[in-house]
């Protein structure tokens, strides 16, 4: 009886020994499955994002307004949050003085091409024929101072008249045959057509009228100053009645182009280096809570400034380098130009 009671014991420790050593192997077995899976997760990339602050911005950074020269505002013609087009009247300028120097430049235009039309019409018809009257009588009268300078040297061989009177008729007759000379040449000049100097010398006279002209109009026409892009004004700094000069600080109107909003953000330069064209992007504003707008990069500055926007978070760098990076939204949003955003960057693994 004790001898079946020690061979049962014994069996039960047995199948005892034999279900620990089991529990412990499936145990081991799952231990290291777990350990695989652990380590090939270990080895699946992770992707990455890069947090950045920005701004929304228009087509373009905002334009900043000046006249071309200093005047008195005549008249303001928008007010700040106007639409505009390109081409619109943003103010005038007073431009009486303007208006005067163009009315002089033409008229100054119109001289110098009637003197090129005289020069190639030639005289008129009653100056040639006072031109002929002239030689003709410049003819006469040298033919009567001939004809006495040869009989003032008949008398004188005949000792009848002195040297000096011989002297003084033969004077006579020498200027008088130098004006009929003068006066046919007089009369060749004007009836002669127009030299090519003359006509370049119009021409010149013509030309510099001309470009004066359109100084003039160009002054005349920079009095209105007009929008150079379609936009809304910013702002308006600027009254009627008022001395403006394009030297003064602050601009006269600020004006962007929000046909398309864009996105400037800064990347500090420790992720700068990451951040590709075309990567996705996804952007945040505080004042839309919830809200996120797809978007992609679109374009990088190619050098690295001081930091100049700062998203307040924490743990953000201030004293840093950032890369500029502009980025487009997949479907334009309603958003006002310099709203502050947040953009998280998937730059891949």
């Amino acid at each position: 009886m004790r001898n079946s009671i020690l061979a049962g014991s014994l069996a039960a420790i047995g199948t005892g020994s034999l279900i620990v050593a089991d529990h412990n192997d499936r145990t081991r077995v799952a231990s290291e499955s777990s350990l695989e899976l652990i380590s090939s997760r270990q080895l699946l990339p992770e992707r990455k994002r890069v947090h950045a602050a920005g701004r929304i911005e228009g087509t373009t950074e905002t334009v900043l307004i000046r006249p071309h020269f200093p005047g008195r505002i005549e008249r303001v013609a928008v007010r700040r949050g106007s639409k505009v087009r390109a081409g619109d009247p943003l103010f005038i300028l007073v431009s009486d003085r303007f208006s005067a120097q163009a009315d002089l430049a033409h008229a100054d235009l119109m001289a110098a091409e009637a003197a090129k039309t005289r020069l190639i019409d030639g005289a008129r018809e009653s100056e040639i024929e006072a031109a002929k009257q002239e030689a003709m009588a410049a003819e006469t009268r040298m033919e009567n101072a001939r004809l006495r300078f040869e009989r003032a040297e008949r008398l004188f061989a005949g000792r009848a008249m002195s040297q000096q009177m011989l002297d003084d008729q033969r004077a006579e007759f020498q200027t008088r045959r130098a004006l009929l000379l003068a006066a046919q040449e007089r009369l060749q000049t004007v009836m002669a057509p127009p030299r090519r100097a003359e006509l370049l010398s119009a021409e010149a006279q013509i030309a510099s009228a001309r470009a004066r002209l359109a100084m003039a109009e160009i002054d005349l026409k920079r009095c209105s100053i007009l929008a150079p892009c379609d936009g809304d004004v910013l702002a308006v700094d600027i009254r009627a009645g008022e001395w403006i000069s394009p030297e003064m600080p602050d601009a006269a109107i600020e004006l962007v182009d929000t046909g398309r909003l864009r996105v400037v953000a800064e990347v500090d330069e420790h992720d700068a280096l990451q951040v590709r064209l075309g990567q996705t992007v996804q952007v945040s504003a505080d004042a839309l809570p919830g809200k996120f707008f797809a978007a992609t990069v679109t374009e990088l500055e190619p050098r690295m400034e001081p930091k100049k926007i700062y998203g307040g978070w924490a743990g953000e760098r201030n004293e840093a380098h950032a890369r500029r990076v502009w980025i487009d939204f997949d479907s334009m949003p309603n958003l006002p130009v310099g709203l502050p955003i947040e953009v998280v960057i998937d730059v891949g693994e």
